[in-house]
């Protein structure tokens, strides 16, 4: 359990304890609405903890983590309006049962569809995020592997017509598409067969490939 959750549990805690040191203390009579608007009160402090729980599940990488502060705040949100009708109901123990029923059920009902709302849009966007991922990753490890080939060279001219096509990679556009799959997919071919075939002509492979990243880069910008 990370320090920040920890401490979350902590602030949760005391919050519940003054809560009902105040609900007990407070002279006023403990009749059904008080009870009602009780319970509904200690539900808010309880769903708080699976609110934390749902926020950072899974949540491994920083877009994930961030994404889950606005369930948080939902969350929060949600405990502050029940406490503040507890609070009105405390002063108010005479009115009818139905009334707090209805209102404390209404405030439980929109924050779970909010709560549901804003985890659907989290999962989305962490979804499209390795999404995103999966593309970028696929020139990137590439750039890899010819840098990795040029350091292996000991002639001259093929490091040098490697280390250019590593930075033209370096410098290509990052994002993939499913359009491009074919001609990104020839490319790792032939950067493959400069590691495989070491009596190769290189810098000829080298010029190859870059004809065909220069028609991968151009296809990638008619695609945007």
């Amino acid at each position: 359990m990370s320090m920040n959750k920890k401490l979350g549990y902590i602030v949760l805690s005391i919050a519940f304890v003054l809560f009902n040191v105040i609900a007990f203390v407070v002279p006023t009579d403990k009749t059904p609405v008080f009870w009602i608007a009780y319970s509904f009160t200690v539900i808010a402090f309880a769903a708080q903890i699976f609110v934390w729980i749902i926020a950072f599940s899974n949540a491994e990488t920083l877009m994930s983590k961030f994404l889950g502060l606005p369930i948080i705040h939902v969350g929060i949100v949600y405990l502050i309006v029940q406490l503040a009708s507890f609070s009105i109901f405390l002063s108010l123990p005479w009115i009818a049962i139905w009334i707090p029923i209805i209102v404390c059920a209404v405030i439980l009902g929109i924050s779970g569809i909010c709560l549901t709302t804003t985890e659907v849009g989290k999962e989305e966007v962490v979804r499209v995020e390795a999404k995103v991922q999966r593309k970028v990753s696929t020139i990137k490890g590439l750039q890899v592997d010819v840098e990795l080939i040029a350091e292996a060279q000991t002639d001259a001219a093929a490091k040098e017509a490697l280390k250019t096509l590593a930075d033209k990679l370096k410098y290509s556009d990052p994002m993939s598409n499913e359009s491009l799959a074919s001609i990104e997919e020839e490319i790792s071919v032939k950067i493959s067969a400069l590691k495989i075939q070491p009596t190769i002509d290189i810098p000829v492979l080298v010029k190859q490939i870059e004809m065909l990243l220069l028609e991968r880069n151009k296809k990638s910008k008619l695609l945007k």
